[in-house]
C-alpha cells in the first residue's frame, strides 16, 4: 500500500497473520463508530480510524475468509501510534509487525 513513504508513523503486519476479527478485538474497533464505508464493489479493504491513526485491511476478495492479507497502520500523531501499538501489545501472540516509530 505503500504508508511507509507517505506518512510519518506506520506499522504493518502482514506475517503469521490473526483473522480480522481477532484484529478488531485487540484494537477495541467498533464497526459503527470507527469504520469508513469503502466504496468499491470488490470489498478488498476494511478502512477504520480510531484515536487519529487510519488502519485498513487488505482482504483476500478470492476467498470466503475473515483472515487479511496485511494491516496498515499510519498516522500523523506518533503518540497515537504508540498508544494503539502498546495497547495491542498487551496481547500474548500479537503478531509481527514492522514500524518506523524506532527510526524517528
Amino acid at each position: 500500500m505503500g504508508v511507509e513513504d507517505r506518512l510519518p508513523y506506520w506499522a504493518i503486519f502482514d506475517e503469521s497473520m490473526w483473522s480480522l476479527s481477532d484484529y478488531r478485538r485487540c484494537m477495541h474497533l467498533e464497526e459503527s463508530e470507527h469504520e469508513i464505508e469503502e466504496g468499491s464493489e470488490l470489498n478488498a479493504w476494511k478502512i477504520y480510524v480510531k484515536d487519529d491513526v487510519l488502519i485498513v485491511f487488505e482482504l483476500d476478495v478470492s476467498e470466503e475468509t475473515d483472515d487479511p492479507l496485511a494491516v496498515y497502520l499510519a498516522s500523523f500523531q506518533r503518540a497515537s501510534m504508540k498508544n494503539l501499538l502498546s495497547e495491542m501489545g498487551k496481547a500474548n501472540n500479537l503478531p509481527a509487525f514492522r514500524t518506523n516509530l524506532s527510526a524517528q
